[in-house]
């Protein structure tokens, strides 16, 4: 009498061929995703800037239009006087999208007055894309302006 011996039973799973071919498709898609986000999260950064500095400067006319005056200057800051013109107040005391401080600065005279954000953390390239929405796209100059580390809107010369 012949013994038959059972078939074998194949054990179910991946090749690593194909575990290989899966990883390099995840990695072509990671390298193509990447980029776009970056470029993206970039924009979305810009775009949320150029809006916080248009409420911020709304914000500054409607209490020079109030108070016949631009607010006192904010000493590096944000001077008290503005305290109701800005919504919502904790916002301004936080740093700005592009990173640094948000100031206000009024010359003695009251002839010059611009928003201002310190120590701003973002390339140069960055700020010329912001100005690029806001003014002429050229940081050394218009209402938008570098001055050492610190980018300048100037709401009245």
């Amino acid at each position: 009498m012949v013994t038959q011996h059972p078939l074998p039973r194949r054990i179910a799973g991946f090749s690593l061929l194909e575990i290989i071919v899966v990883v390099t498709i995840i990695g072509i898609l990671c390298s193509l995703a990447i980029p776009a986000y970056k470029k993206l999260l970039r924009h979305s950064t810009n775009t949320l800037m150029s809006n916080e500095l248009r409420v911020a400067s709304g914000a500054l006319e409607y209490y020079a239009f109030d108070k016949g005056t631009w607010p006192p200057d904010g000493n590096g800051g944000w001077p008290t006087e503005l305290t109701g013109y800005l919504p919502p107040p904790d916002r301004w005391s936080q740093p700005t999208p592009i990173g640094g401080t948000w100031a206000w600065a009024l010359n003695s005279d009251n002839t010059a007055a611009s928003l201002r954000i310190n120590n701003y953390t973002i390339s140069d390239d960055q700020v010329s894309d912001i100005d690029k929405l806001i003014d002429d796209g050229n940081s050394t100059s218009g209402n938008l302006f570098k001055s050492g580390q610190a980018l300048v809107y100037v709401l009245q010369h």
